[in-house]
């Protein structure tokens, strides 16, 4: 199997491909940071593209393994995504099912993770609201849809790096949540309404300079129960109003506006039930970001865990159901 990671390796592989030909000039980078997939940008004629290839072992603290044949469901999802919401999804070029080796084009280099722009401080609604919109679509437009049901119907890619990593895992720190996390962990392989995207987050999301955005990492894409991707993905902006409390009111207020935003353009399911279900998954995923096998690196503050464990278990305790009362919930705490 070709090992992208080699880049002797790699640019033979893409000469092989046409990608790439014997005297061109062009441009080859890897990408740092990548937790389990190894990634590189090719730049070539101007036009800039992404080779990625998954890997088994992902490149964190726990040992932690997954199928690289994930790539697959990488480009089946990239491709559905690009179908929907094509201005905010690089297009694919090929996949190579033999090696694991996804070629897609890429978003232009003088972009920014939007992750960055928010540790910064940098919090536009604009660009909130084009990741909110491009989510709720594609969950609209892949409700009860039975061939894409059928193109995503193996969701272990999703236990290995969801399920296990994040609610298992976490249950065995705290035996008290055992009920409530088997019937979570039972909801979410039962319940197949859409696509889900289960890795969208603002590491994932790029912004351009036009303020436009741009969306990666399919990888662990299936149909399952959609509210899931709101919670994993409001979750990062929770995480940021206690880790940046001078900014803890602006980052609920983007909270509770894109949560708004979801519920306003959601056309599948009962609203009430799908919103009081995403706020007792977040809890979850407030906790798994804190203790699961994938904390985020920039809350290092003992206190900051605390307050994350307190903000996530009082919103259990509380049996609150919207996220304007989680909104309330979480300033009281912040801001105490």
């Amino acid at each position: 199997m070709v090992d992208i990671n080699n880049r002797a390796e790699l640019i033979q592989y893409l000469t092989g491909k046409g990608i790439i030909g014997e005297g061109e000039h062009y441009t080859l980078n890897y990408c740092t940071g990548g937790v389990s997939c190894i990634a590189a940008l090719i730049e070539k004629d101007g036009i800039t593209m992404l080779v990625k290839q998954g890997r088994p072992k992902l490149a964190v603290k726990e040992d932690w393994f997954a199928d690289p044949a994930r790539m697959k469901i990488e480009a089946k999802a990239n491709e559905i995504f690009n179908r929907y919401v094509p201005e905010s999804v690089p297009a694919v070029i090929f996949y190579d099912a033999e090696n694991y080796i996804l070629l897609r084009k890429a978003a232009p280099a003088d972009c920014v993770m939007w992750k960055t722009d928010l540790l910064n401080g940098i919090l536009d609604f604009e660009v909130a609201k084009k990741t909110i919109d491009a989510l709720v679509t594609v969950h609209n437009k892949c409700f009860n849809d039975p061939e894409i049901a059928r193109i995503f119907a193996d969701d272990s890619i999703f236990y290995q790096l969801r399920i296990s990593p994040y609610i298992e895992f976490l249950l065995g720190k705290y035996p008290e949540l055992t009920e409530y996390g088997k019937q979570l962990i039972e909801r979410l392989k039962t319940r197949k309404l859409s696509l889900v995207h289960a890795d969208y987050t603002p590491k994932n999301i790029l912004v351009l300079k036009n303020r436009d955005i741009c969306i990666l990492d399919y990888e662990i894409s299936h149909y399952g129960d959609p509210v899931f991707d709101l919670a994993f993905f409001t979750n990062h902006i929770v995480l940021k109003s206690a880790h940046l409390k001078k900014w803890s009111a602006a980052f609920l207020n983007m909270l509770l506006y894109m949560t708004d935003t979801y519920f306003e353009m959601m056309n599948y399911g009962e609203k009430k039930e799908a919103e009081a279900d995403s706020v007792k998954i977040l809890a979850i995923m407030m906790l798994a970001r804190i203790d699961g096998k994938s904390p985020v690196e920039y809350i290092t503050s003992e206190q900051t865990k605390t307050l994350v464990r307190d903000m996530a278990f009082q919103l259990l305790k509380s049996g609150i159901k919207t996220f304007r009362e989680a909104r309330e919930l979480f300033y009281y705490m912040e801001n105490e």
